[in-house]
């Protein structure tokens, strides 16, 4: 089996994904706020931290990768909604609720991670705010854009995609991740993405 990197290739090189990237105002610079979306319906499977002291973002996506037809993951960089307590897990059911709503899906089917400061409340109505924005820019050669939107401390954005051919069908892979140093122990803050 063969498999051939695709130049220029990313998260969103395989059929049927699109993805936004916006600035909101979670951070003061740079693209803050992104969407990673499946026109159709979709298998997916999730691995995530094994540290007690899970986010709410962590165990919001543990529940719906849990189910099948996850549709849409709503990523934003700056705040990491760690440590917030109650507070932070209503927010991001709040997050999940409204993407959902934009999005014509139920809250089932939005998976969320966010990255960035611990401890901090997240900026939840910044946020509410820019989900239609983010929506809006949502287009299939976004995906590069959208490896920008989610990094932290990274010094490179890291993308990419490759092809290779099973049984005479052409099948992609994308991929996007954000971390430097950042997965010990069991997966710490490193986010990771593949699509097919």
């Amino acid at each position: 089996m063969r498999q051939s990197i695709i130049p220029d290739g990313n998260v969103t090189s395989p059929q049927g994904f699109l993805a936004g990237s916006i600035h909101s105002g979670v951070k003061e610079e740079k693209d803050d706020l992104v969407i990673l979306y499946s026109d159709t319906s979709t298998a997916s499977a999730a691995v995530f931290t094994q540290n007690r002291a899970a986010a709410a973002p962590v165990i919001i996506s543990r529940e719906v990768f849990s189910q099948e037809d996850v549709r849409a993951i709503l990523i934003n960089s700056g705040n990491a909604n760690a440590c917030t307590g109650l507070q932070g897990l209503e927010d991001a059911r709040l997050i999940q609720q409204r993407t959902a709503e934009i999005l014509g899906l139920t809250p089932n089917q939005i998976g969320l991670a966010s990255t960035g400061v611990i401890g901090v409340p997240l900026p939840v109505d910044t946020i509410l705010s820019g989900i239609s924005s983010v929506v809006k820019v949502m287009a299939a050669d976004q995906g590069s854009k959208a490896a920008e939107g989610i990094m932290t401390t990274d010094t490179l954005k890291k993308e990419i995609a490759v092809e290779i051919n099973i049984g005479g069908k052409r099948i992609v892979i994308g991929g996007m991740a954000k971390g430097s140093g950042m997965i010990n122990p069991n997966m710490a803050t490193m986010l990771g993405f593949i699509t097919t």
